[in-house]
């Protein structure tokens, strides 16, 4: 039995792996077994010291987000602006800010929860202000024709908020055992995804570089 499981986690997760196997629903466990613990690698960093404020939020489960978050930010700070990196959970104020990016892995074919209802809690303020999206996802290193679907995992976010994106970033993930909970693991094996870090941080930075301009930060 895996650390930090209770013997009714391992029970009941054992049938929630079996069941999503056979019907094909690697998102639902993925969904519900997340590890509960913040990730070791939250980033919360201020970068450079420009006279316009950015906010670069984020929302991860293991961590990979927060790396490409971090990207994003020193990407942005080498363009003129001060940029305040923050994960999810610290639930920062968006009218603080002349611009937003807020980016989220996903699970499920869906971004985290917590980051869906920060933006619909600072939807106001995000309409009022630049502001872009980016989305992690493995699909994005396994199939990157794929493109388009993990563009749409953003889709009912913005129809329910309001809030309407400069652009979207969509970036490849990781897929890294260790920081996967026992069930997410064996979904993953079973998927035969592969195993690795994926992120592109040349890619992320030129991304950045490139939405620094809709955000008000180039000429």
């Amino acid at each position: 039995m895996g650390a930090g499981l209770t013997r009714r986690q391992f029970v009941t997760g054992a049938a929630a792996v079996t069941g999503a196997v056979a019907l094909g629903g690697a998102g639902y466990v993925a969904a519900n077994w997340a590890p509960d613990d913040e990730p070791d690698e939250l980033v919360r960093e201020t970068m450079g010291a420009g006279m316009s404020r950015v906010l670069v939020v984020y929302g991860t489960k293991t961590g990979c987000t927060a790396g490409i978050a971090e990207q994003i930010g020193a990407t942005l700070a080498e363009a003129g602006a001060t940029v305040d990196v923050r994960p999810v959970e610290d639930t920062p104020d968006a009218a603080a800010y002349d611009a937003v990016v807020v980016g989220s892995g996903v699970r499920a074919g869906s971004w985290h929860g917590a980051v869906k209802s920060w933006v619909a809690a600072q939807a106001a303020p995000l309409k009022a202000r630049p502001t872009a999206f980016f989305t992690a996802c493995l699909t994005m290193a396994s199939d990157p024709e794929k493109a388009d679907e993990v563009r749409a995992y953003t889709d009912p976010l913005i129809a329910e908020t309001g809030v309407q994106p400069v652009d979207v970033g969509l970036f490849a993930g990781m897929n890294e055992p260790k920081r996967f909970s026992l069930p997410e693991r064996l979904i993953m094996k079973a998927m035969k995804a592969p195993q690795g870090d994926f992120r592109d941080m040349a890619a992320v930075a030129e991304w950045a570089r490139g939405v620094a301009g809709n955000l008000g930060l180039a000429g």
